[in-house]
């Protein structure tokens, strides 16, 4: 984490560590980044920024657990994403994500998938006043596949950064500052011109393109009608596939089916509830109800797989009241 001494004296660079995905996905502001925890344990990560001005930011994330994750880029703003050495491969888009892809979205666009647990990924955000003109021409979200540019890109920035951490104040040297910008834009568009001439794999790309599409329909059902439950045979019905084509969109999408996805999107909202000053009062049984969920003796071990804890340790964590045995019979359920 950085110090305030350092936040002092370098105030273009900062950062923070987390142990809630929503503090996390809230740092990079105006992206609408959620965050979903898909893998067990309690959550770690870690932010790092480098702000050179409203033109550019270089944010750097780790998560020690996997997360569903979906961001839009603003109007009149250019994200492009890679993942550092250390990273084991995500998925985005559909398509595989791994050091020898970039992932570039342009203005408007969405970019969601499966982030691996240990995940190391350097995200940039960029004004489209710093590209030529056609060079933010790109109109959808693509993951390019360049082992090159990317590691060009890569240990592009890794010098950068090097360089002008050792200084204190990015002010006094405004050439510096603006020739890395504008060779950082320049880098950016080579890449999204050149992959328009590249030979790509059309039927894979449409294929993963469909099961995008049919996924984000059935995640907005999912999010839609949860509160009132989810049945997985209307949910086919809804979006017009069988069961079977159901499980191959959500697991080329998330790695997981979609009974295991809204199980998982329960928890979620039930840790949140647990977190915030709304659920103070509640107890954890009209909590875990009013999120759909039913099975009680295995609602605390689900719980406890995904977060690394019990729901009652991390309403005690967060400081809001416990539950007491009154509060647990009253929901039916035993208390955890």
């Amino acid at each position: 984490m950085v110090s305030d001494l350092e936040s002092q004296r370098q105030p273009w660079i900062s950062g923070g560590q987390f142990d809630d995905v929503d503090a996390q996905a809230a740092h990079l502001h105006g992206y609408g980044q959620q965050y979903q925890q898909l893998s067990s344990g309690p959550f770690e990560g870690k932010y790092r920024s480098f702000v050179f001005g409203d033109d550019l930011g270089i944010h750097f994330e780790m998560a020690n657990r996997a997360l569903a994750q979906s961001a839009s880029t603003p109007q009149g703003r250019y994200a492009a994403c890679l993942l550092t050495e250390i990273s084991p491969p995500c998925a985005l888009n559909a398509a595989v994500f791994s050091q020898n892809q970039v992932a570039l979205c342009p203005q408007a666009k969405m970019l969601e998938g499966k982030t691996s647990a240990g995940l190391s990924i350097c995200c940039m955000d960029v004004s489209c006043t710093l590209l030529p003109d056609e060079g933010y021409s790109l109109r959808s979200a693509r993951i390019l596949s360049d082992p090159s540019r990317s590691r060009q890109l890569r240990e592009f920035v890794h010098s950068g950064l090097s360089a002008f951490s050792t200084l204190e104040s990015l002010d006094c040297y405004p050439a510096a500052v603006k020739g890395f910008k504008s060779s950082l834009a320049d880098l950016l568009w080579q890449m999204a011109a050149e992959s328009r001439d590249q030979d790509l794999r059309q039927m894979n790309r449409h294929t993963g393109a469909r099961a995008l599409t049919t996924f984000r329909r059935a995640r907005e059902y999912v999010h839609h009608n949860l509160a009132g439950g989810i049945s997985i045979v209307a949910l086919c019905k809804e979006i017009g596939l069988s069961r079977r084509s159901l499980e191959s969109v959500f697991r080329s999408v998330v790695g997981m089916g979609p009974g295991s996805y809204v199980r998982t999107l329960q928890l979620n909202h039930i840790r949140r509830d647990l977190m915030s000053e709304a659920g103070a009062n509640e107890s954890i049984g009209v909590i875990a109800a009013r999120r759909g969920i039913w099975h009680w003796s295995r609602f605390s071990s689900h719980y406890r797989l995904l977060f690394g804890e019990l729901p009652s340790q991390t309403r005690r964590r967060h400081g809001t009241r416990r539950e007491t045995t009154a509060d647990a019979a009253r929901a039916g359920m035993p208390l955890i």
